[in-house]
């Protein structure tokens, strides 16, 4: 290939501009009417010139509309870093058409170097989660962005519950290089789990999943993209069009006769309770389960239970540490890793037995019983907007990250523990209490109530968490989570 940078000559209506691209960004100055113009903007004022840079992750496609317009698309922070991304056709003129086409595909060759270009993809779309916005998400943001980059899909609106698994039970595999939702976090969990019950999931597992924010949580895409773009349909999809499979852990619930697995949270007591006990709000969107939690607090809600765990870390500054120090180690993919379902395992197999399985002295349980303001193990660390309840959590650490609110904690604390969690300092509240470990136990003292997996419902009776390293992959640009601890 060529060496940096990959410059061309061409015209912007009637003015000469020059594309360079030096490897990480593609710059260009372009004349503000004919930007205007371009965007559908009408032109006002002199024409001056502006400069452009757009990043080698927002190049989605160089494409010819006709032999001497060179089209680039690009979905780019035109209105700034906090935005939504915004997908753009910058339109400009070439005479030499043979280094045009090399230009092209240098910088194509560079931004496609570590991932498929064209990949097809199979899209669910829930147009029933969250406000019932998913559908128009998809024809006003997503679709244009997949067309733009030259992707190919097919399409399939869910109409039931598990109709997703059902889906992924059936789905031939060899046909599809992602599975990508429009929704919240149940569609995605209802695939995983499809997968697992498949005759050949040692193959399906491996098939990266996609997360395009359609719900009222929406967990997963804020986990990947942070506070500020966790929301934006547009940056979530150009995740997906330019990252790689990103290994993610998954957890093994047992419950009664039978096994979910769980990519997002297990939770008792307050947080099942506002996550299952506010689906009459969800007209609210994300502000139902603020506001439903905040009752929750003021009411001193609480739980009974028999709690029984495998700790691994139970110091908060320590957890705070390790956190810093993984985050600052290379970034593994999960073309790099092995995990327990392979050619010599092709089953996942518990370790600590589930929840029938007796509580070993040998293994190092603890065991306690108290009531509860709310229980919760997670792998993500967001859970929804503002409410980042497990700061700590990593993809693949095959831990789970253990929250525990007492039941005595008051309602000043309470609050205080609330407000602190859109930004997961609740962790160091004296009164909570914040774990890594490796299974965890929970057995209701009462015979009714919320139990919640990943957002689903679940009857209300005893269950066993276990992770399992990388057993599924997501697709990222970054190979991590965002940022949710402070350094």
């Amino acid at each position: 290939m060529a060496s940096f940078p990959f410059l061309l000559q061409a015209q912007s209506g009637s003015h000469q501009v020059q594309l360079s691209y030096n490897g990480q960004h593609l710059e260009f100055d372009q004349p503000e009417q004919e930007n205007k113009k371009q965007s559908g903007c009408l032109p006002c004022g002199p024409s001056t010139a502006t400069g452009c840079s757009i990043r080698t992750v927002e190049i989605l496609n160089i494409t010819f509309e006709s032999e001497h317009t060179l089209v680039v698309a690009a979905c780019w922070e035109k209105h700034g870093p906090k935005k939504a991304s915004e997908l753009e056709l910058f339109k400009f003129q070439v005479k030499d058409i043979e280094q045009a086409k090399q230009w092209q595909s240098n910088v194509l060759g560079h931004v496609y170097k570590d991932v498929k270009q064209g990949r097809h993809y199979k899209i669910l779309v829930n147009p029933f989660g969250g406000q019932g916005h998913a559908q128009k998400i998809w024809q006003n943001t997503a679709e244009p962005l997949f067309k733009a980059s030259g992707s190919t899909y097919d399409l399939t609106l869910t109409t039931h519950r598990y109709h997703a698994k059902e889906i992924a039970k059936e789905l031939d595999i060899r046909k599809y290089d992602a599975v990508c939702s429009i929704s919240g976090d149940g569609v995605l969990h209802e695939v995983i789990n499809g997968f697992m019950e498949r005759p050949d999931a040692i193959l399906a597992h491996k098939l990266p999943l996609g997360a395009i924010p359609g719900g009222s949580g929406n967990a997963l895409s804020f986990s990947l993209l942070g506070e500020d773009h966790g929301n934006h349909a547009s940056n979530a999809v150009l995740a997906i069009l330019k990252g790689r499979a990103m290994p993610v852990d998954l957890c093994s619930v047992t419950q009664g006769q039978t096994r979910t697995f769980s990519f997002v949270l297990q939770s008792f007591g307050l947080i099942a309770d506002v996550d299952l006990g506010s689906e009459h709000l969800r007209w609210m969107g994300g502000a139902r389960f603020t506001m439903a939690a905040l009752g929750k607090v003021l009411a001193q809600t609480t739980a009974g239970c028999e709690l029984a765990y495998l700790p691994v870390e139970t110091d908060v500054q320590k957890i705070h540490a390790q956190y810093n120090a993984q985050r600052a180690q290379p970034v593994v993919w999960a073309d790099q890793t092995h995990d327990e379902m392979d050619e010599d395992h092709k089953e996942i197999t518990d370790v600590y037995g589930g929840i029938h399985a007796s509580l070993k002295d040998s293994d190092g349980w603890v065991i306690e019983k108290d009531q509860y303001a709310t229980v919760v193990g997670a792998k993500l660390p967001w859970i929804s907007k503002g409410s980042v309840t497990h700061p700590a959590a990593l993809p693949n650490d095959g831990l789970v990250d253990l929250l525990i609110f007492p039941g005595d904690m008051g309602r000043a604390a309470g609050l205080q523990a609330l407000i602190a969690s859109e930004t997961g300092e609740h962790i160091h509240n004296e009164k909570v209490r914040y774990l890594k470990v490796k299974a965890f136990r929970v057995t209701p003292a009462a015979s009714s109530g919320y139990i919640s997996l990943d957002g689903e419902h679940t009857p209300y009776e005893p269950y066993q968490v276990e992770a399992h390293r990388g057993l599924i992959s997501v697709l990222s640009v970054d190979g991590r989570y965002a940022r949710s601890m402070r350094e």
